[in-house]
This record gives structure tokens, sequence and C-alpha cells, in this order.
């Protein structure tokens, strides 16, 4: 049976490790480790060590040992999505995470539901950034994918892409976004866009800014499942 895991970021790190409140309550009241127990403590940019639970006065610490670079072997995959409604983005993030991507980019873009305030946005995007985190712990990554602000579509397009980017459009002619990832080099960026796609003119921008503008080749989709599954497929792609 594999040692319980717990995200730890690197800046706290250190050979006595004392547990914040929600790291005590997870190892101890919802686990309910013992003094003593073996814990695996993941940094969230591929670096994972063993730490042995301890209890000290009032305090919980990890005692930790060695720590190891456990690289993913993945091509590096960002994921552009637009927003979505309600808890579907939620739903994006921890699958993704789970297939191995290294960043997730949400946007807007012409078909997007309205923003809320900033306030409520900043919490949507903290909210992602808790649950990459727990997707990588139960899918035993050592990497946490980087979750970005929201931007634009015109803004994520203006930006230096990798050499192989694209633009997920059904109605795309020509090449499936698989047979495009068969030649594509270890960094790749995919755009996903909303439910009803993205609009003729974003799609036009984007092949201006050097896209490909792919297929998946399934049948009809709902979003958030196209960017599950347009991930999973730029993650198993091969590795150039």
């Amino acid at each position: 049976m594999s040692s319980p895991r717990i995200h730890i970021p690197a800046d706290r790190w250190s050979r006595r490790l004392v547990l914040v409140d929600f790291e005590r309550r997870h190892l101890v009241s919802v686990l309910r480790l013992q003094p003593g127990d073996r814990v695996e403590v993941f940094d969230g940019q591929g670096h994972a060590c063993m730490g042995n639970l301890l209890h000290e006065g009032r305090s919980w610490l990890l005692s930790l040992g060695p720590r190891e670079f456990r690289p993913d072997n993945l091509p590096k995959v960002h994921l552009g999505v637009a927003w979505l409604k309600g808890k579907k983005l939620d739903f994006v993030v921890r699958m993704v995470t789970e297939v191995g991507v290294a960043s997730v980019w949400p946007f807007s873009c012409a078909r997007t539901v309205p923003k809320t305030d900033a306030r409520r946005m900043q919490e949507r995007i903290n909210r992602f950034a808790t649950i990459a985190s727990e997707g990588a712990r139960q899918s035993c990554r050592s990497f946490v994918p980087t979750i970005h602000p929201l931007q634009t579509l015109e803004e994520i397009l203006s930006r230096n892409p990798p050499p192989f980017c694209a633009v997920l459009h059904e109605s795309a002619d020509g090449r499936t976004l698989s047979d495009l990832l068969f030649d594509a080099g270890p960094e790749r960026l995919l755009l996903v866009g909303p439910e009803g796609g993205f609009a003729p003119e974003e799609i036009e921008m984007a092949r201006q800014k050097g896209f490909h503008v792919a297929r998946l080749g399934l049948p009809v989709l709902r979003a958030e499942t196209a960017a599950v599954v347009a991930a999973a497929l730029a993650c198993l792609g091969a590795n150039g």
C-alpha cells in the first residue's frame, strides 16, 4: 500500500517541517495518521521525499528525508480553455491535471458567459489552484499545473507560443489533432473554445498567428469533455 501524499510548496521545506492547520487536519483528523507514520511530500515542481510524522507539544511536524526529482516524462502541454458556466471548469482542471498538463490558461472570448466581479474571479482562480493540487496528489504527480489568471483570447494569441500550437474547431477541414500531434515537438499549446465554439473571426485570427486549426474527429462533445480529450491526446502524443 502506497504512503499518503501531501503537497507542500518548496519554500516551506526544511528538515523539520511544521504543518499548518489544514495540513494537520488532513493527515491527522481525516487520514488518522499516528506519530511515526510515513508520508510522501511533493512540492509541485517535480521534487518529492518521504517524511515521518511527529507530534511535539501542540505542533505536528514532518521530519523530511532526502528529496529527489521525479519528472512526469510527458510532453509539456499548456491548455487554454474558455470560461465555462457553473462548475464545469472545476471538472476540467481536475481531469487535465490527472492526465498530465503543465498549465491551464482560462480565457474569455466572443461566446463565453459574462464574467463575475474581480473578487469572485480571483476566488475561482484560487479554487482551481486547490483543485490542481488535489488532482496532482491523487494521481501521484510531483508537478502541480500552473493556473494562470483569466485573460482574453487575443492576449493568449498575442503571446509567444511554443512551436506547436493549435485551436480546436470541429468544422475544421483537414487533419485531426491526433494527426498533427504525431510530429509535434515536446511543448504544445492547445486552445479549446466555449459552448458554441470559436467565432469565425477568432479562428482566422488564430490562423494568422500561426496556430493549426484541428478537429478531434469524434462525435460532438461538450466543451468541458473536448478540453479533457484534447489534453489527454496531447499528453499521450509522441514526445518529439
